[in-house]
């Protein structure tokens, strides 16, 4: 009997082979449940995104309602620009990020720009100020206490101007149908944030009724620009710059923008969504003034893989491929009811079957091919 005992319970114990047996076995189902996790989760990251970049499109819907135009990239806010003018003009102006402020429960920083007195102790209230729909959630370890993971539609950015043929000295004017959010303040001489190393040219701004008379459901508002080859420093506070040829894109100034002027290479060298270090950031011949160092600020990107979301101005949000070719994507910036540059048109063309540059009529099926 006492045999009997001692053999059953050697017979319940666990034997070493058996523990790294379950321990295999555990090992196999996490290794296969962690990629779903991941996916899970990186699904709700990009929906989150998804839905702040559906309150920044309302909150700007909702101030281009009430003041009958979109807010420029570039923009002048009382009592801040004033004070910030009279000692460095280049500081004053104020991004998009500021005046859509009050329409997104923001009113508190919103004051501080207006009721700004230059005092040191207040200097740092907005660049201190983290706003939560103004972050991916993908976007990852930021090194800015004020980030910003969105940038907003302004076409050429003021790289390419109109001039009037028939008044040599006459201010330049910007393309409205090139993009969506203009810069409001111009760059005329007797203004308060006139700069006088850049053309001058008059102010410009894009109604809503506008945009919807041309197809509001195909053109973007906004978009990410969060990817791996973005600084991390970016700051919704920064103070943007006006722009130069081939240049636009700055660091300050948060937007997307179309390709630089093709060159004689193929329109499909060029990679507008997700650029990376190892592809092409420029047409072939490249321009020769063009700097390779801001050029991936020039496109959307994001960390979700293979695609970005990007806001349009009906208000809907959608996932663009990375795969896009850049002729839609030109399409998708600009307003073809309205005056473009010669640039957008340009790029707004591809080759048929025969070879031969033609207009491209956009397609809901462009978006994800």
């Amino acid at each position: 009997m006492a045999r009997y005992r001692m053999s059953a319970a050697i017979r319940r114990g666990v034997t070493l082979v058996e523990l790294l047996v379950v321990a295999a076995i555990l090992a196999i189902m996490f290794g296969t449940l962690m990629p779903a996790l991941q996916m899970f989760r990186e699904s709700a990251r990009r929906s989150s995104c998804g839905n702040n970049m559906r309150q920044l499109a309302l909150a700007m819907a909702t101030y281009a309602d009430i003041r009958k135009e979109f807010p420029g990239w570039r923009n002048s806010v009382e009592a801040y620009s004033t004070k910030r003018a009279e000692s460095d003009v280049k500081e004053a102006a104020v991004s998009w990020t500021v005046p859509i402020l009050p329409h997104m429960e923001g009113n508190e920083i919103y004051d501080w720009y207006t009721g700004y007195s230059g005092d040191s102790d207040t200097d740092n209230k907005a660049s201190e100020s983290k706003i939560r729909t103004f972050l991916c959630p993908s976007h990852g370890d930021v090194t800015t206490s004020s980030p910003l993971s969105y940038a907003v539609n302004a076409g050429t950015g003021g790289e390419v101007l109109a001039h009037d043929d028939d008044a040599d000295d006459a201010p330049a004017d910007q393309f409205p149908g090139d993009g969506v959010f203009l810069d409001v303040l111009g760059n005329l001489s007797g203004d308060p944030l006139y700069d006088d190393s850049r053309p001058k040219y008059r102010p410009a701004k894009v109604n809503l009724k506008d945009i919807a008379s041309d197809g509001a459901a195909m053109t973007i508002l906004l978009s990410e620009r969060s990817g791996p080859v973005i600084p991390q420093d970016i700051s919704w506070s920064s103070n943007p710059r006006p722009v130069r040829e081939n240049r636009g894109a700055i660091h300050e100034n948060h937007t997307i923008l179309h390709p630089l002027p093709i060159g004689s290479g193929w329109r499909t060298d060029i990679r507008v969504i997700n650029p990376s270090s190892d592809s092409r950031p420029l047409p072939s011949p490249e321009p020769g003034n063009a700097d390779l160092n801001d050029w991936n600020l020039r496109y959307p990107s994001s960390r979700h893989p293979r695609v970005v979301n990007a806001a349009f101005c009906d208000g809907h949000v959608e996932r663009i491929s990375e795969e896009i070719d850049a002729w839609v994507y030109c399409q998708l910036l600009s307003s073809s009811s309205q005056a473009a540059s010669d640039r957008v048109v340009d790029w707004q063309q591809y080759f048929d079957d025969s070879g031969n540059l033609v207009p491209y009529t956009l397609n809901h099926d462009d978006l994800f091919p």
